[in-house]
C-alpha cells in the first residue's frame, strides 16, 4: 500500500482523535503516523502540547503559523503519502461544510486525503468499501487500494461505475469486469452508495484551487455519509489534468 508516511491534523477534538484511528488502520504494515496540532498563537501551545499527550498512534508534534499552509508544509517535509483530518458534528449540514482547513486539503494537498467520519457506537473498519470507476489511472490505483483494504480487512468491495457526468474512459472499462454500471452522476451514486459504505474511495485528477471547486472528488468528501479516501497517486498536476 502507498500509505507509509501519514500526515493526521489533530485539534484536541474527537473527530479528530478519530481521524487518527482510521490513518492508523490505513497505514501500510511499516508505515509510520504522525500527528500534528497547528497552533495559530503562542499561547495556545500549552493546551496543544496537553491534546497531543493523547495521541494513541505514532509521533506527535507541534507546528505555529496558519492551520492550512502549516500542514502543507509538514505534509511537503515528510513527503506524505496520506493526510488523514476529521470532520466536525453530524447530520447533513456537517457533512456539506467540511471546514475551511479540510476544504483546502483536498484541493491543496500534494498526496492522497482521507476525511474520517466516524461512529460513537463502534470501533471504525473499512468493511464495506465503494470504489469510484471511470478507467482513469487514480480510479484503477483506487481499486487496487480497495483490493488491498479487502484482503487484509475481509471487506466487501463495490465498484461503480457512473454514466452521467465526466467522461468514462471507455476501452478500458470495457475490459473490466466485476463493476456495476449505473446511470446518473457519479457523485449522487457514490453518495447514494456511502450510506451502507464504511468508505468511499475516489480518484481526484490533480485539480488545484479554484479549478477543484465543483470536482467530483470534492463534492463526494463533502456529502459522503461514509469516511471518504481521495486517491492522488502523482499528488496534483500543475496542468490540471
Amino acid at each position: 500500500m502507498i500509505f507509509e508516511r501519514i500526515v493526521c491534523g489533530v485539534d484536541g477534538s474527537p473527530a479528530g482523535f478519530e481521524a487518527l484511528r482510521q490513518a492508523n488502520v490505513l497505514r501500510s504494515t511499516a508505515g509510520r503516523v504522525l500527528a500534528v496540532t497547528v497552533c495559530e498563537a503562542p499561547a495556545t501551545r500549552a493546551a496543544a502540547r496537553e491534546q497531543l499527550g493523547d495521541v494513541p498512534y505514532g509521533d506527535a508534534r507541534i507546528v505555529d503559523g496558519p492551520p492550512a499552509p502549516s500542514l502543507l508544509a509538514v505534509l511537503d517535509r515528510e513527503s506524505a503519502t496520506l493526510l488523514a483530518v476529521g470532520t466536525h458534528g453530524g447530520g447533513h449540514l456537517a457533512r456539506m461544510l467540511l471546514g475551511s482547513v479540510a476544504t483546502s486539503m483536498l484541493q491543496q494537498a500534494p498526496c492522497s486525503v482521507l476525511v474520517a467520519r466516524g461512529s460513537d457506537d463502534r470501533a471504525w473498519s473499512p468493511g464495506s468499501i465503494v470504489v469510484g470507476m471511470d478507467g482513469s489511472r487514480e480510479a484503477l490505483v483506487s481499486a487496487v487500494i480497495a483490493a488491498e483494504l479487502r484482503d487484509r480487512h475481509g471487506a466487501t468491495v463495490r465498484t461503480i461505475a457512473a454514466q452521467g457526468g465526466p467522461r468514462v474512459d471507455r476501452p478500458v472499462m470495457q475490459e473490466m469486469d466485476g463493476v456495476d454500471r449505473v446511470s446518473g452522476h457519479p457523485v449522487r451514486a457514490l453518495v447514494d452508495a456511502s450510506r451502507d459504505a464504511d468508505l468511499v474511495i475516489v480518484g481526484s485528477r490533480g485539480l488545484r484551487a479554484f479549478e477543484a471547486l465543483g470536482s467530483v472528488s470534492e463534492r463526494v468528501a463533502h456529502q459522503a455519509e461514509c469516511s471518504v479516501l481521495v486517491v492522488r497517486p502523482d499528488g496534483p498536476r500543475e496542468d490540471g489534468s
